[in-house]
């Protein structure tokens, strides 16, 4: 009896440690991303300066092919003032060795996303029923990587996309590539913008959907690119302020 009861108490006390060592490797995790994410603001998000921690929660969750998820909680929407955001963080993206780059560079993504809620009333936030449908999504995604292009994380997007493409599953991988812009993409957009910076404007009213898409774009008079693309009512507008949970009010595809 005794034999047995020493070892129960060895494996409950190895049980034990092994949930503290997991508790401790999550703490570290979400500690790391916040200290980020509070660089990052500083540096390139004023307009969230005065945002206090508790307005946008980190939590880390488990997925194959989604890193991060960014969405306004549910009861805030219904019940707040402010809304309040969560973050949310795959606890192996450390693990799996994520480019410093790319990863300030995502997260710069996941704070555009933030500044959208947070720029856009009730009624409006109501129109993202729409990432129900793949176009609008994409559209929404790659409007929010035109936000982070633009702060200056362009490179590191592109950095982010390569490590991305080789850490989730290949048949997730058409779905990135449809929803955000791929490297060959991001080094067309940047191009581009160097030479003609007033594109940025255009694009981020009508997204580019490909690399055929933004080669032209540059030589198309803006009333033949918009004929061909929709008017600004049809599309997410600009994304002046992404990646998926379950709520379609607040449902985007996980970066």
């Amino acid at each position: 009896m005794r034999k047995a009861a020493l070892i129960v108490l060895i494996i409950s006390l190895a049980l034990a440690a092994e949930t503290m060592a997991s508790a401790q490797a999550s703490d570290d995790v979400a500690g790391r991303v916040r200290r980020i994410v509070e660089e990052i603001k500083a540096a390139s998000y004023p307009e969230l300066a005065d945002l206090k921690n508790a307005e946008i929660e980190i939590k880390l969750f488990d997925s194959p092919s989604d890193y991060f998820q960014t969405r306004f909680t549910f009861t805030s929407f219904l019940f707040k003032k402010k809304l309040r955001c969560l973050l949310r963080v795959n606890r192996n993206l450390f693990a799996h060795g994520v480019p410093d780059d790319g990863l300030r560079a995502i997260l710069a993504h996941e704070l555009s996303h933030v500044v959208y809620f947070k720029t856009r009333n009730r009624l409006a936030l109501l129109g993202l029923v729409r990432l129900a449908c793949k176009s609008f999504t994409a559209r929404f995604e790659r409007g929010t990587d035109l936000e982070a292009i633009q702060r200056g994380y362009g490179n590191g997007l592109k950095s982010y996309r390569l490590w991305l493409y080789g850490h989730i599953p290949a048949n997730k991988l058409e779905e990135k590539k449809r929803n955000y812009f791929s490297p060959a993409e991001l080094d067309a957009l940047q191009l581009r913008l160097r030479a003609q910076p007033e594109l940025m404007k255009q694009w981020r009213r009508h997204p580019p959907r490909s690399l055929l898409e933004i080669e032209p774009a540059a030589s198309l008079p803006a009333k033949n690119y918009e004929l061909r693309h929709g008017s600004p009512e049809q599309t997410p507008g600009p994304v002046t302020a992404r990646s998926s949970l379950t709520h379609p009010l607040v449902n985007q595809s996980g970066s």
